[in-house]
């Protein structure tokens, strides 16, 4: 009787899940088809990936030779113009900065009177701080993986080449400023329209001004 349940129970667990069986072998199928299109997709990304790389490859070839040529040949006149400016301009900032400490030691009153008689120290601070900018931008543009192409590199140069112009002025300005100013300087500019003078006080005033251009002229020409 046990052995009789048993087959008995056997066949109807066979013939009760037919449908199971049809549904599980579409799964399958389905799976496989699945996996089959991942597979070919896989494939098709690799393929694709090793026609990039070949491309890039071929890029960097390109860009090396065109950087060499950037170097050798378009813009070279231009650029070259460009730092001869920018080379005077340098040289010329260097003797103001020298000239510009000895003022400070010969007329160290013209250091606090250059601030009430004009704004050469923000606008020189202002020129300094935009030649310093263009100057990380321009670094930060080149190298080897980020080249500047020779119209930029001009462009680049003549610009510096302007912030510096403009730097080396105001620097002088300041310069000239800090040599000739002093206090009296600014006490007579306060008191203008306030206190009476007359012709002899204005002419005398005059003398002393021409008296010290006079002495700074042959005092900074040497």
């Amino acid at each position: 009787m046990l052995l009789n349940f048993t087959v008995r129970s056997h066949a109807q667990a066979v013939t009760a899940n037919p449908g199971e069986h049809t549904i599980l072998a579409a799964g399958n199928s389905l799976i496989n088809e699945t996996v089959g299109k991942e597979a070919d997709a896989q494939r098709g990304t690799a393929i694709l990936q090793s026609t990039m790389a070949a491309e890039f490859t071929t890029m960097k070839g390109w860009e090396k030779k065109y950087n060499s040529y950037l170097k050798t040949a378009n813009g070279y006149a231009s650029a070259l113009k460009a730092a001869t400016h920018i080379y005077d301009d340098g040289l010329r900032i260097l003797i103001t900065l020298d000239k510009l400490r000895r003022a400070v030691n010969n007329n160290p009153q013209g250091i606090a009177a250059t601030v009430s008689m004009n704004n050469l120290y923000i606008e020189t601070t202002t020129e300094m701080v935009s030649v310093f900018t263009l100057l990380k931008d321009a670094v930060a543009k080149g190298g080897e993986s980020n080249m500047l192409t020779g119209a930029e590199r001009s462009k680049t140069l003549w610009e510096l080449e302007d912030r510096l112009s403009s730097f080396s002025h105001k620097l002088r300005q300041l310069y000239l400023s800090i040599r000739h100013y002093r206090m009296a300087d600014v006490w007579n500019r306060a008191t203008a329209g306030m206190i009476e003078r007359d012709r002899r006080d204005v002419a005398l005033q005059s003398l002393s001004h021409w008296k010290r251009y006079a002495k700074e002229v042959s005092l900074y020409s040497k």
